[in-house]
């Protein structure tokens, strides 16, 4: 083969791979992965129409590069399909913004009301504290009157007598009152078998009363003061 046939035939392979090389559309990748990205952070759900539009466009670039219409025509399409997935990407990152403000706020609106009743609270028990130094009583917190009721309540209410025991030492027991001159509470509570204080008999189930009020036992320590038992 002569040098000149040589050249011709590698000029015609040249033109031939630049034909080829040519028919590759610039836009068609970068529309592509525009389109797995908006796939990928939700665009369809979020935008479906906007999101229809860019698959519309895509696949009617991929028609014209099918057919007659040629590159050029699908390297059109391919812009505008990439172009309008920016647009898209945009406003999916705007939503995404709005979102976040909006949990930012609802969390900031949700940390106000617990301060807003944490405060109510203390001021709530500030006003009983000082309704109860005005009284004269000692403001108990909730784990000391929780705490006491839960004592009073593991207490007995009945008791038996035992040979020889008088109201005073009964009442003098630590699971009685721990005091003796509290005796005449229990006095009036068994009055139905008790005639005289000074005598007991053994056997005697007699009621321990119990959820007396400062009054009450005052009252038992006058009454035992005066009876002398």
């Amino acid at each position: 083969m002569s040098g000149s046939c040589r050249f011709i035939l590698f000029a015609l392979l040249l033109m031939f791979f630049c034909s080829c090389a040519s028919q590759t559309p610039t836009w068609r990748s970068s529309a592509q992965q525009t389109l797995i990205q908006l796939e990928r952070e939700g665009a369809r759900g979020s935008f479906p129409d906007d999101y229809a539009s860019i698959v519309s466009t895509f696949d009617n670039a991929e028609k014209l590069l099918a057919g007659e219409q040629g590159i050029k025509a699908a390297e059109n399409q391919y812009q505008l399909a990439y172009q309008k997935g920016l647009l898209l990407q945009l406003e999916l990152e705007k939503a995404q913004a709005r979102l976040l403000e909006e949990k930012r706020q609802q969390e900031q609106k949700r940390q106000a009301e617990l301060a807003e009743q944490k405060r109510r609270r203390q001021e709530e028990e500030k006003i009983q504290a000082r309704l109860a130094i005005k009284e004269g009583k000692q403001p108990a917190s909730n784990d000391k009157r929780q705490a006491g009721q839960e004592e009073r309540s593991n207490l007995p209410v009945k008791y038996t007598v035992r040979r020889g025991e008088t109201l005073p030492q009964i009442a003098a027991r630590a699971e009685i009152y721990s005091n003796a001159e509290l005796w005449p509470l229990i006095y009036r509570a068994n009055r139905d078998q008790i005639r005289d204080p000074y005598q007991l008999w053994p056997g005697q189930v007699l009621k321990i009363p119990r959820g007396f009020s400062k009054e009450d036992a005052a009252d038992a320590r006058r009454q035992a003061a005066k009876l002398g038992l």
